[in-house]
């Protein structure tokens, strides 16, 4: 990935391997002005994957236009949100900030209320945008029905991880509710004023025949038929695998979600990952909460995983305690801000991942790799500083294929969103 003995950032690199002359000279006039240049990580796992998609529900009295100009403004305040992706190099990708990076489409109403609708139809008219270069990476589709609309936003998880869509959503939130709004972090932000995609090098927009193989791969197994399931925990079930696992072993303080995931895996491993003897299992961790150098409102990617890994004899061997508390241990070891620290750093384009820690962990192997991630909170508009009066999410996509994803109804009833590339049991 480097020159032997060498540690450079990802822009550095890219520099050192460009070959034409006018391009390169481009780029560094530009670089930290109307171009941000990407991570380490962001090039290796997510070019080309799926997009973020968030279904929402709001019952103000609002026209179509106010949506769009609040949404238009919080995409304006985060202007991290309204970028298009660009080739640099062979392998490495850029933000490029556009005035038109940004797509906003407005379908014909529905006869019927938010509530006699099927959520699977709405979902399946939202516009995905493309993780590729020269699209917009932000997208929200409107749909009126009597009681309020449907807003459906799917975005590019190169420019933002699921904390940072957030914070974006939030601040919408607060435009549309006449609310103060929260400062934008001072880090990965664009310093130019945009410009317009026509205005960009044609060079820099590939069409997909001539991106490189991996990239290609990467997007049309990104987009393979995927099976879903829910399943639902009780509370009582909950307290009471909780009381079990501490009579065990005083050890085992283990919290709902490491309960709920061990569950799942005994479940349903099988079934997602047929063709390996290992899982591994990944959670994201938020590198806000950690690394000292990164403002709490920084948007972009900034995130890390820890992984925890099984063979399958394993998972059927072990009882739910104990593979809850490795689950536990190695998320805690993945949360150590020394570690943090020694595997990023905060540059002047926003966080950077160090080379070497690619000789460690690997991309994601969808072959072998289960994302689990807790977004039981975001029940209703409540977590976004709007009344839960005024709408709810009805639904959240992560771009895992292989996935549990912990979400929690209207009616407070805590369930996982089972995501698989193979047929689940009914």
């Amino acid at each position: 990935m480097t020159p032997k003995g060498q540690s450079v950032s990802g822009v550095q690199w890219c520099l050192m391997m460009i070959g034409d002359s006018t391009k390169k000279a481009y780029l560094e006039e530009n670089l930290g002005k109307t171009i941000l240049p990407l991570s380490l990580l962001e090039n290796e796992t997510l070019i080309g994957s799926n997009p973020l998609e968030v279904l929402l529900f709001y019952k103000k009295d609002w026209t179509y236009e106010q949506f769009a100009e609040a949404f238009l403004k919080a995409a304006h305040h985060f202007n991290l949100f309204s970028s298009r992706l660009i080739r640099m190099d062979e392998d490495r990708y850029a933000l490029h900030y556009c005035s038109d990076g940004v797509e906003i489409n407005f379908l014909p109403p529905m006869d019927a209320t938010s509530d006699s609708v099927n959520i699977e139809d709405i979902r399946k008219k939202i516009k995905k945008v493309k993780t590729l270069p020269g699209g917009p990476l932000l997208c929200l589709t409107g749909i009126a029905v009597k009681d309020g609309k449907f807003g459906g936003i799917s975005c590019s998880h190169v420019i933002a991880d699921g904390f940072s869509l957030i914070l974006f959503l939030h601040l919408w939130g607060c435009i549309i509710e006449g609310n103060e709004l929260p400062l934008p972090s001072p880090q990965r932000l664009f310093k130019g004023e945009p410009v317009k995609s026509e205005q960009i090098d044609p060079s820099f927009f590939p069409p997909l025949s001539d991106l490189n193989n991996e990239i290609q791969n990467r997007y049309q197994s990104t987009h393979a038929r995927i099976y879903q399931k829910r399943e639902y925990f009780s509370d009582e079930f909950l307290r009471e695998h909780k009381q079990k696992a501490k009579s065990t072993h005083e050890k085992y303080e283990i919290s709902d979600n490491q309960i709920m995931v061990s569950c799942l895996l005994k479940k349903y491993h099988r079934h997602i990952l047929p063709d390996t003897d290992k899982v591994r299992l990944r959670h994201p961790v938020n590198l806000r909460e950690i690394h000292p150098d990164i403002d709490p409102m920084y948007i972009g990617n900034a995130f890390f995983f820890s992984w925890t890994e099984f063979t399958k004899d394993e998972i059927d061997r072990l009882s739910i305690y104990e593979i809850a508390y490795r689950l536990k241990e190695s998320i805690k070891s993945a949360r150590d801000k020394n570690f943090i620290q020694d595997i990023s750093y905060v540059s002047k384009y926003g966080i950077e991942f160090k080379p070497d820690m690619f000789n460690h962990y690997n991309a994601t192997d969808m072959d072998t790799d289960i994302l689990s991630t807790n977004l039981a909170h975001m029940n209703d508009l409540a977590s976004l500083g709007i009344g839960p009066d005024k709408g709810r999410f009805l639904y959240v996509d992560l771009p895992i294929q292989n996935s549990f994803i912990m979400l929690k109804e209207k009616s407070g009833e805590v369930f996982a969103q089972i995501t698989s590339r193979y047929p689940l049991p009914s």
